[in-house]
């Protein structure tokens, strides 16, 4: 009977009060003997002395510093640092960029990322664009002015006997 389950008999009482039948009415009884008869034959054993209560040590309360006191620490630890090469004592001539230098570590950065071959790249792309614009746009002069020679050769001749125009042909082209 060491293995009594309270958690059979809750549920039998429950059911025999929300939903009451003979059947478990009598089960939730015989549940409930059972339980009382567990509580019964358990063994008694005898009670432990208390302990006694043991004065509890106290904290001590910690308060806020006051801004006098914040101060005061802060000037001691401040005191505590040393620096063992002395006061730095400002430059009296101010030191001013070498735009040579600047120049040299510019193109070195440059040459270095690779920054500089893509900027040559680039330039010589657009030098080579700009000949090849030269080169087209001569090329059209060139064209307009045979044409307008052309023209003039033509507007200048005067026709011969033996010639005849488009528009005279008995054919068509």
């Amino acid at each position: 009977m060491n293995n009594f389950n309270f958690q059979d008999c809750r549920k039998a009482v429950n059911q025999a009060s929300f939903r009451p039948t003979a059947e478990r009415k009598a089960l939730a009884l015989q549940l409930l003997s059972e339980a009382v008869e567990f509580v019964t034959n358990l063994e008694e054993v005898a009670d432990k002395p208390s302990k006694k209560a043991k004065s509890k040590k106290r904290r001590r309360k910690t308060t806020k510093r006051t801004p006098s006191q914040k101060v005061a620490d802060r000037q001691d630890r401040a005191a505590l640092k040393t620096n063992e090469v002395g006061p730095v004592k400002p430059s009296k001539k101010a030191k001013t960029a070498s735009v040579k230098e600047a120049r040299e570590s510019a193109k070195a950065v440059s040459v270095a990322t690779g920054a500089a071959a893509k900027a040559a790249k680039k330039a010589q792309l657009k030098a080579e664009s700009e000949v090849t614009d030269k080169v087209a746009s001569l090329e059209a002069k060139i064209e307009a002015l045979t044409a307008v020679l052309a023209l003039h050769m033509e507007s200048s001749t005067l026709p011969s006997a033996n010639e005849v125009s488009l528009n005279e042909l008995p054919f068509e082209l």
